[in-house]
């Protein structure tokens, strides 16, 4: 789903994407003259990796998010949760996707090594 910033009311509209299982879903609105806001929520079974054993495993999720969306160039000291678009397009189905990708990259342990309270640390 892809929307131009500059056609974004101030009234917040509902969204809702689905991949794979995996629901992204919220409400965006536009806050200022260059900028929109998108709050939502990413729920669903998402493929993981064990950051301790390596091995794959499926874990539900429920995470909030809040992105900032701004068509014009940011200053350095500006808040992380910001997106550029300079294009003035705003494309959900990358925004969802970059979010599960943040969730996928945290840290990470499946249930096997979580119930391990010793684990071997190379000094």
């Amino acid at each position: 789903m892809q929307i131009l910033l500059r056609k974004i009311r101030e009234t917040e509209s509902p969204f809702s994407i689905e991949e794979n299982g995996v629901r992204c879903f919220g409400k965006f609105w536009r806050s200022g003259k260059h900028r929109a806001e998108i709050e939502g929520k990413i729920e669903g079974e998402l493929p993981l990796s064990c950051d301790r054993c390596g091995e794959e495993y499926v874990e539900h999720v429920e995470e909030p998010f809040h992105v900032e969306i701004v068509d014009r160039p940011l200053k350095v000291d500006e808040s992380l949760d910001v997106i550029e678009c300079l294009d003035g397009i705003v494309d959900f189905d990358a925004i969802c996707k970059s979010e599960i990708a943040s969730i996928q990259s945290e840290y990470h342990l499946c249930p096997g090594c979580r119930d391990k309270d010793e684990f071997e640390i190379e000094f």
